[in-house]
């Protein structure tokens, strides 16, 4: 099982690889979300191995984190709403990055990809904000900075940027 450090290693070259396919402009929103949701699976995993925990599904992580989860409330592995909130929304975002489609489009069978556009990396650079942030006052972490160009975001907007 990979511990909490390992995760964290994982999360700041995830931030750095960002960073540098952010620099090549629009076209790779796609990409730069999905990695914007590796990075909180990464922060998520380094919480987890605190209490002894690994998961490889997506859902047992989920379930772990819940705050609504009596057994995770329990234990201590669950999250508050916001930062619950968060990760839930990165995942759905990365979800449509990877698979083209809308988890809100209840039709299962449109026709119609649901592209990622510069907007939902904005909303995932937000997410992943939020869960940095939490992370860095919960257990004192210190992330690489890195700069990021987005539209919707500003210089200093984002714990972790320039």
């Amino acid at each position: 099982m990979a511990q909490f450090d390992e995760h964290i290693l994982q999360v700041n070259r995830n931030l750095h690889f960002l960073e540098s396919i952010n620099k090549l402009g629009t076209d790779y929103c796609d990409w730069q979300v999905t990695v914007c949701f590796y990075c909180a699976v990464h922060l998520i995993n380094a919480h987890l191995s605190l209490y002894n925990m690994q998961y490889r599904k997506h859902v047992d992580v989920k379930d772990a984190i819940n705050p609504k989860n009596q057994k995770s409330v329990t234990n201590g592995s669950a999250l508050a709403d916001n930062e619950y909130l968060a990760y839930t929304k990165l995942q759905s975002l990365s979800r449509r990055s990877r698979y083209l489609v809308n988890e809100k489009d209840n039709n299962l069978k449109s026709n119609t990809a649901s592209l990622t556009y510069e907007i939902h990396l904005s909303r995932s650079l937000k997410h992943l904000h939020t869960l940095i942030l939490f992370f860095k006052r919960k257990y004192n972490l210190d992330y690489p900075n890195i700069s990021i160009e987005c539209e919707g975001i500003k210089k200093g907007d984002l714990c972790f940027c320039k």
